[in-house]
C-alpha cells in the first residue's frame, strides 16, 4: 500500500514538473520580441516623426509673435487760416483745427504725420492742401512728411530750421500683433499660422509618435507646470497653455521663461540592431542605433531607444533627441 502511494505521488510530481516546463516554454515563446526586420519600417517612421514633436516640446517651440506694444503718439493741434480759396498755417487759434504727431522711423528718420481733411459744414469736407472735396472717411487719415534740417525746395512747410518734405508713398508700419498690459507677463501668443493652435492639437500629434505612459510625465511640465518650492523662482511654468482673452477669443500661448535645448539628431538606420544590454520582449523593445548631432558627424554615439506595444501598435517610449 505504501509503495502504491509513493508511486502515485511520484507520478503527480512528474506531471506537475512537465506542466511547469510546458508553461515556462510557452511563456518564453509568447514573450519573444518581434524580429527586427518586421519593426524596421515602424521604427524609422516614428523616429522621423518625432523630430517635429521634439522641437515643439524641448526645442525652440512653436513660433510666437514678438512682444510689441502699440505706442500712442500724442496728438498736437494746429490751426489753419482761410486764405482765398485755400488754407495757410496760423500761429493763432482759429476754428479750423487739425492734429499732427511725430515719431521716428528707424529706416527713414523723424516723421511728421498730419491731418489734411477739414470739416467746413455738415457733411462737407475739404482737402486743405489740394482743395479737393473729401468725405467723412478721410477725417481721421494722415499724410506724412520727413523732418529734415537740410533745406529742400519740395518742403511743404519750414519753421525753426526744420523742413517738412512730403512722403506721398509712406505707409506707417504696423506690427502683426500687439500685446496689451492685460496679457500674461510670462507667456507670448503663438502665431496663428502655425500647425497647432491648442493644447489638444499638440497632444494629438504627440500621441501619434510617443507612448502615453511616456507622455504622461511630459504633459505635466508642458501643460500643467511644476512647483518645485515656495520661493519666487520655485515654479516651472507650463510651456504651453490655452488662453481666452477679454473678448472671448481663444489663443495658444507659450512660456517665455523656458530655455530651449538642442534637439537635432541624425540617426543612421543601417546600424539599427537589437540592444544587448537591455533585453527586449513581446511588448517592450530596445534598439541600438548610431547617431550624431548635425555638424559633429565624426562624434557618433550609440543611442538606445525604447519602444512599447500600445493598442496593437508600436510607439516610442523614450525621447529621440
Amino acid at each position: 500500500m505504501k509503495k502504491r502511494l509513493i508511486a502515485v505521488i511520484v507520478a503527480i510530481a512528474l506531471i506537475l514538473v512537465s506542466l511547469g516546463v510546458f508553461l515556462v516554454v510557452r511563456h518564453v515563446r509568447n514573450n519573444r520580441p518581434p524580429e527586427l526586420e518586421s519593426l524596421r519600417p515602424r521604427v524609422i517612421a516614428l523616429i522621423d516623426a518625432s523630430h517635429e514633436i521634439n522641437e515643439i516640446f524641448w526645442g525652440e517651440g512653436l513660433a510666437t509673435y514678438p512682444r510689441v506694444y502699440r505706442e500712442y503718439y500724442t496728438r498736437v493741434p494746429f490751426y489753419l487760416q482761410k486764405n482765398g480759396e485755400g488754407y495757410t498755417f496760423s500761429a493763432e487759434k482759429t476754428d479750423n483745427k487739425l492734429y499732427y504727431y511725430t515719431f521716428t522711423d528707424a529706416e527713414v528718420g523723424e516723421i511728421l504725420a498730419y491731418q489734411y481733411c477739414l470739416k467746413i459744414a455738415d457733411g462737407e469736407y475739404v482737402d486743405v492742401e489740394k482743395g479737393d472735396a473729401l468725405t467723412i472717411t478721410d477725417k481721421t487719415k494722415y499724410r506724412y512728411a520727413l523732418v529734415s534740417s537740410a533745406a529742400d525746395a519740395n518742403a511743404i512747410f519750414s519753421a525753426n530750421g526744420k523742413y517738412y518734405i512730403p512722403l506721398p508713398d509712406y505707409v506707417e508700419k504696423e506690427a502683426e500683433f500687439y500685446y496689451s498690459s492685460a496679457d500674461p507677463e510670462y507667456y507670448d501668443y503663438v502665431r496663428d499660422d502655425v500647425a497647432y493652435l491648442t493644447v489638444s492639437a499638440i497632444k494629438t500629434k504627440a500621441e501619434e509618435v510617443y507612448a502615453k505612459d511616456f507622455l504622461s510625465s511630459v504633459y505635466e511640465s508642458m501643460f500643467t507646470g511644476i512647483k518645485v518650492s515656495e520661493s519666487q523662482n520655485g515654479t516651472l511654468y507650463a510651456r504651453y497653455m490655452d488662453h481666452t482673452d477679454s473678448e472671448g477669443k481663444g489663443y495658444l500661448m507659450k512660456s517665455n521663461m523656458w530655455k530651449p535645448v538642442p534637439v537635432s539628431r541624425i540617426y543612421l538606420y543601417d546600424t539599427m540592431r537589437m540592444s544587448e544590454k537591455r533585453k527586449s520582449n513581446a511588448t517592450d523593445v530596445f534598439i541600438d542605433i548610431e547617431s550624431y548631432v548635425p555638424g559633429k558627424e565624426s562624434e557618433k554615439q550609440t543611442i538606445t531607444l525604447s519602444f512599447t506595444l500600445q493598442n496593437g501598435s508600436w510607439y516610442l517610449n523614450s525621447a529621440t533627441y
